[in-house]
């Protein structure tokens, strides 16, 4: 700057008309609830089905990303007939990591009725936990395609009571073949459905819907490919555009969702459409692994330290960095929003997390910027002098980062440690 004779003028920042609004507009269980239905009934009547069966029972909800798995998972997990039916219930979210012994652990932390000897092996643990109850166990978003770690697995959940069942969520029909499970197709959802909720997202701030955008609605649902996720991010980027113009550009852009790339497009889009330092903040959020209950004022705060917020001089950068927040919430990037209860049983905090697509879009931007170590040491894969972000919950981490940093010297800015750190962190300076 100093070399070519610049002189910095600081600009009044440009604010656009912030609204307030509620984290979720419409209900998305409400639309589910009826537009899922069918696929509902069908499931939980062969969960039920199998009630006298001595073996195993594997259910596999299969879709492409943004399609709704999760959500009708949650709707027959939440069905009077499967509470009623099953012992145990437990729910555990996979994602592309799948170490038998940490979904093991996991599998035993999500039962209400886990057993405290932590110092016995997960696998042990898991064995005990289910043995003789009939349970169902949901694995959300299983990749897995190694079939020895999937029977390892299944090897001691055999020991549960007759009727057991795993219902499993996966964008691929290769990782049910792999689990032996009856594959239940989830199909695009119906359009009048998608017209609900892209009507929610695009006109929940007006009391009359404008004649000739209401007309257009056909348009975009027919750019949503049947995807309740696209729908949803179109609804959230058509709610700030008031002009015929603005939607036609919108419904006419090529790559906003096929069936052949999922919902990627279309959430890439969502991005763009933020404003600069919303995208670094919103990118910045792949520090977190995913599936993370991400503390929501802890995010601003960090959204703070690293200079992502811009100063106004008539509120806090905490104040605006919760409208960002909120801003981001209402286009659908973040979701589970909700008070924790800290070990008291009161409620202390709001936590969130961010959907898989949401966090696949941050780290395609991020790249080698940030590193995530939720794993074994050997399996860490560090990036060159480029990190610059860390989050480490892992063995041993203080061991990782002393070595790490002992033979790379990256400017680190982000350092979050998710367990006791019992040793001196060396060379950060």
């Amino acid at each position: 700057m100093h070399a070519f004779r610049f002189k910095y003028r600081p600009q009044p920042v440009v604010f656009k008309e912030w609204r307030q609004t509620d984290y979720i507009i419409t209900d998305p269980q409400e639309i589910a609830s009826r537009s899922r239905d069918k696929d509902k009934v069908e499931v939980v009547g062969t969960l039920l089905r199998h009630a006298n069966n001595a073996d195993l029972v594997v259910v596999a909800i299969v879709g492409m990303g943004g399609i709704g798995k999760t959500t009708l998972a949650q709707l027959i997990y939440n069905e009077p007939g499967i509470q009623k039916h099953f012992q145990l219930l437990l729910w555990v979210c996979v994602s592309d990591t799948f170490d038998v012994n940490s979904l093991a652990k996991s599998i035993v932390d999500a039962s209400p009725k886990k057993n405290d000897d932590a110092n016995r092996p997960p696998l042990e643990r898991l064995q005990k936990l289910v043995s003789g109850q009939r349970y169902l166990l949901v694995l959300d978003d299983v990749w897995n395609r190694e079939a020895p770690k999937w029977g390892r697995l299944k090897d001691h959940f055999k020991h549960g009571g007759m009727g057991s069942a795993v219902l499993t969520t996966t964008h691929d029909k290769g990782v049910a073949k792999i689990m032996g499970a009856d594959t239940h197709l989830l199909g695009r959802l119906e359009d009048r459905f998608l017209k609900e909720i892209i009507e929610a997202g695009a006109f929940s701030f007006e009391k009359k819907k404008p004649a000739e955008l209401a007309k257009m609605v056909h348009q975009i649902v027919i750019r949503c490919c049947g995807s309740p996720l696209a729908a949803s991010a179109l609804g959230s980027i058509l709610r700030t555009k008031t002009s015929v113009k603005e939607w036609k550009a919108i419904a006419s852009r090529s790559s906003i969702c096929t069936e052949e790339t999922g919902t990627l497009p279309i959430l890439k889009l969502s991005y763009n459409d933020l404003s600069s330092h919303m995208k670094q903040c919103f990118a910045y959020c792949v520090i977190f692994p995913k599936d993370y209950k991400i503390d929501v004022a802890k995010l601003i705060q960090l959204w703070i330290a690293n200079g992502f917020i811009p100063e106004h001089k008539e509120d806090s950068l905490e104040a605006i960095g919760q409208l960002i927040f909120d801003e981001l919430a209402s286009r659908s990037f973040f979701l589970d929003i909700e008070k924790s209860k800290d070990i008291r049983g009161y409620y202390s905090k709001y936590t969130c997390k961010i959907h898989d697509l949401m966090h696949d879009i941050a780290m395609s931007i991020m790249e080698k910027e940030c590193v995530v170590a939720t794993v074994e040491p050997s399996k860490i894969e560090w990036p060159a002098d480029t990190t610059r972000h860390l989050f480490l919950s892992c063995p041993q981490q203080e061991g990782i980062l002393n070595d790490f940093m002992e033979k790379r010297s990256p400017a680190i800015q982000t350092l979050i440690c998710d367990s006791y750190v019992q040793c001196p962190l060396q060379h950060l300076s």
